[in-house]
């Protein structure tokens, strides 16, 4: 269930004007459930919408991480939570901030999905490749 974290996952080194993205897709019997826990964890963000290629990215930020999440379905064709983190370092330094932060929200994720006592099936964890930044 736990992701384990990856330095530099893409062909190269992260650059400063790019996120590193992590992607958790949550299969569970209460995905409603699963939804608010995400919702208490991100609470305190910003919320943000921006166009990046074209298409509308809507989620929350605090400048260092962003948070989206909508329901998809898996491989099996089952409904799950898909909840993608986006994360940079501080203004001109790319590493390895970034993945520290992917590796602490995974982990509180994780964390606050058990203390609530939330029965999970599955967390597939796929690390995408880097994006530029729209902000």
């Amino acid at each position: 269930m736990r992701w384990r974290q990856r330095n530099d996952w893409g062909p190269r080194a992260l650059a400063g004007d790019e996120w590193a993205v992590l992607e958790a897709q949550i299969d569970a019997d209460d995905l409603d459930a699963v939804e608010n826990a995400v919702e208490e964890l991100t609470g305190f963000m910003d919320s943000f919408r921006e166009d990046v290629d074209g298409r509308p990215l809507v989620g929350v930020t605090d400048g260092q991480l962003s948070v989206t999440q909508h329901y998809t379905e898996n491989r099996r064709g089952r409904r799950v939570l898909q909840v993608i983190f986006y994360a940079t370092g501080p203004v001109g330094v790319g590493q390895p901030h970034a993945f520290d932060r992917l590796g602490s929200a995974a982990t509180s994720l994780v964390d606050h999905l058990q203390a609530d006592g939330i029965a999970l099936s599955e967390i597939r964890w796929t690390e995408r490749p880097y994006q530029k930044r729209p902000f």
